[in-house]
Order: structure tokens, then C-alpha cells, then sequence
């Protein structure tokens, strides 16, 4: 079976005796799925297609693709979303007060499905329609809509990226029941703390950025995405946030340096080479087994969103611009971790409470018959 562990698949541990589960394959999967699709997607041009890349990395990052009928309900759900988005937010672009509060009231939903335990995409897709769309209906209603309908066809071509790769490289059986074993051990939390500590630190940022149109729209996607990492811990909050900046700035500079060699030689062998080499460099890292291996597919998407958007169409000052955008990340980054270290001292993360007594367990809502009451003492 494909499947099945090969003893070139297993790094025997001297310690225990036992074979730890590594999936060897991992690597080049990531690498030649996101090249393919983004080297596909500077050929055809088709609108937004880097996020094609950007999303098949983060399919490919995971230990098992997604089922069909998984990938098919989040291009559904993702349609529906941004569709939904672009209705509400033309409707109230008008009314900016309204459209500032619809805006908050967005972003807590998508973080209340953070917390929730929701599918990490579904969170992303959620606060995408947050923060990006009604951005986009304030610079264009043309774009906006093209986002509306590309999107979704851009996830599914991420999609049949995903299942392509895992099916030429699959993976080890034993490392993927290791990871979802990993992934289920999670830590109790307070839902409704870690919600509130979340929507204080991004939506101050977010409703300055609408005001004053302050840069780049990834800016505010990554900024929600930052304070679902950083709220999960106080204790390793700063580790994560300089993982984060170096995994930018990684990303950063590699994409303008393969920006750089592209535009002296603008031929198909040459974006072709450098987009492979790329990504083939960052699934080494993906794959090394170091401590900062996890950042690899963090730095493998700055740097496709950064060149992607650089490449469609070649500009002269797109190197500039990449700049900007990474400063922007790194001013965004110093908001996360400032913002926490204030939440931190007042409002601390913290376990799940105790269960409630059980007549409050019982007791329904409303004030009629329904609803029970502690028994007095007699």
C-alpha cells in the first residue's frame, strides 16, 4: 500500500529503541505542489491566482488532504461567504458608522469560530470576509467582485494542487496518526476569555486601518491571524512573535532577491527555475526536523503572496513596494505583541472554569415553567 511505512521512511531514535513516524515525502510535496501551481497561475494570469499557491501550500502542510466532500463544502462556504460579504458591505458603505460596527461584529464571529474549534481555513475564510472584503468594496467594486469569484476557483484549483501531490507523494501512515494524535491533546481554555483578548487587540487595529487606510489589506489578515497564535499563551508569546517576524523576513527577502534574477532575464525558463528552487529551499527546511522547521510554510507564503503580487504585471517599482509591505508586517507584528503584553497584565489567559453547580446546568432559558430552580432546604 502506498501508505505503508518503508524502512527509508523511519529514522530509528537510539534512545528508545523505536522508529518516531517521519514522513520523508513531506518536502518535496510542498515544494513541487506550490511551484506547479503557482508557476501555472503567472502563465494564465488568471485574477488572484498566488492565492492558489498561498492556499495549496497550506493544504499540503497538513498530514492528509482534505476529503472530497471536505473541499468541495469549503469552496461552497467560501463562496457563500464572500458573497454574503460583498452584499452586506456595498449595502452599508454608505454608512460608515455601520459599516465600522458590521465590521467589528465580523471579526468576532470568525474569531468565536477560532475558538470554537473550527476548521483553521473556515477561521481564515471568516476573517477574510471581514477584513478584506469590505476593504476591497472601498477601493473598488470591480476588484471586490473578482475576489467574489475567483477566490473560490483559485481554492479549488489549491485543492486539486493538494490531492495531486499527496497522491504522487504520499504520506507515511504512522506520522499521520502521530500528528492527529498530536492535534487532539490540546489545551482547555476559557472560550469566552480568549475571544475577548483576541477581538482587544485586532479590532483597534482593524478599525484604524479602515480609517486611515493604512497599507497593504494582508496587513489586517495577518494581524487576526497573529492574535489567534499569540492568545493561545502568555508563556511563549514573544517566542512566537519573533518565529513570525523571522519567518517574514525570511520570506521577505527571498522573494525580492527571485524577484531580482526574474526581471533581469523576464523569460519562462527563468520564472520556471527560480520559482522551483525556491520552494524546493523552503521544503528542505519544512522537512529538516530543526526547531524552526514550522516556520518554513510561513516563510514559503510571504514569499509567494510578495512575488505573486510583484509578478502580475512586471512594475518597476515592485521591489519598493515588497519593501513597504514587509515593514508594514513587521510595524503590525510590534502592534500584536505590544497590544499583549498590555492584555496579558489585565486580562491573562486562562483555564476553562470550573463546571457550573448542576441546578445552574439545568435551568433553561426563559422564566416560565421551563425553567428550574434550586430546591430550598426544608
Amino acid at each position: 500500500m502506498p501508505t505503508d511505512v518503508e524502512p527509508t521512511d523511519v529514522v530509528s531514535d537510539a534512545g528508545t529503541g523505536q522508529a518516531p513516524p517521519v514522513d520523508r515525502h513531506r518536502g518535496m510535496r510542498l515544494a513541487v505542489g506550490v511551484a506547479s501551481v503557482f508557476v501555472l497561475a503567472m502563465l494564465f494570469q488568471w485574477p488572484f491566482g498566488f492565492l492558489a499557491a498561498v492556499f495549496a501550500g497550506l493544504f499540503l502542510q497538513a498530514p492528509t488532504p482534505p476529503s472530497a466532500r471536505a473541499g468541495i463544502t469549503l469552496v461552497i462556504v467560501a463562496l457563500v461567504l464572500l458573497t454574503a460579504g460583498f452584499v452586506v458591505f456595498t449595502v452599508l458603505l454608505p454608512y460608515p458608522v455601520i459599516f465600522l460596527i458590521a465590521v467589528a461584529a465580523m471579526v468576532v464571529w470568525g474569531f468565536s469560530l477560532s475558538v470554537a474549534g473550527k476548521s483553521p481555513l473556515l477561521v481564515v475564510l471568516a476573517l477574510m470576509e471581514a477584513l478584506m472584503m469590505p476593504y476591497l468594496t472601498t477601493v473598488s467594486m470591480d476588484v471586490a467582485l473578482a475576489m467574489v469569484f475567483w477566490f473560490p476557483i483559485n481554492m479549488a484549483l489549491a485543492l486539486l494542487t493538494a490531492w495531486s501531490a499527496f497522491a504522487v507523494f504520499p504520506p507515511v501512515k504512522r506520522a499521520v496518526v502521530a500528528a492527529e494524535l498530536a492535534a487532539a491533546a490540546g489545551p482547555v481554555f476559557d472560550p469566552d476569555r480568549r475571544l475577548l483578548r483576541m477581538t482587544l487587540v485586532t479590532l483597534p487595529f482593524a478599525l484604524v486601518f479602515f480609517l486611515v487606510d493604512a497599507g497593504a489589506v494582508l496587513t489586517l489578515l495577518f494581524v487576526a491571524i497573529l492574535s489567534q497564535q499569540l492568545a493561545a499563551s502568555t508563556a511563549t508569546g514573544t517566542r512566537v512573535a519573533k518565529g513570525m517576524l523571522f519567518a517574514n523576513l525570511v520570506g521577505g527577502i527571498v522573494a525580492i532577491l527571485a524577484y531580482e534574477v526574474i526581471v533581469i532575464a523576464t523569460a519562462w525558463p527563468v520564472l520556471i527555475a527560480i520559482t522551483f528552487l525556491v520552494c524546493v529551499g523552503f521544503g528542505r527546511w519544512f522537512e529538516s526536523g530543526r526547531a524552526d522547521a514550522g516556520l518554513a510554510g510561513s516563510a514559503l507564503s510571504t514569499a509567494i503572496i510578495l512575488l505573486g503580487g510583484a509578478m502580475a504585471p512586471f512594475s518597476e517599482d515592485a521591489d519598493v513596494k515588497m519593501v513597504d509591505r514587509l515593514v508594514q508586517v513587521g510595524a503590525a507584528l510590534i502592534w500584536v505583541l505590544t497590544a499583549f503584553v498590555v492584555v496579558d497584565r489585565f486580562l491573562p489567559e486562562r483555564e476553562k472554569p470550573a463546571d457550573l453547580p448542576s441546578w445552574k446546568r439545568k435551568r433553561r432559558r426563559g422564566r416560565g415553567r421551563g425553567s428550574t430552580r434550586p430546591e430550598l432546604p426544608v
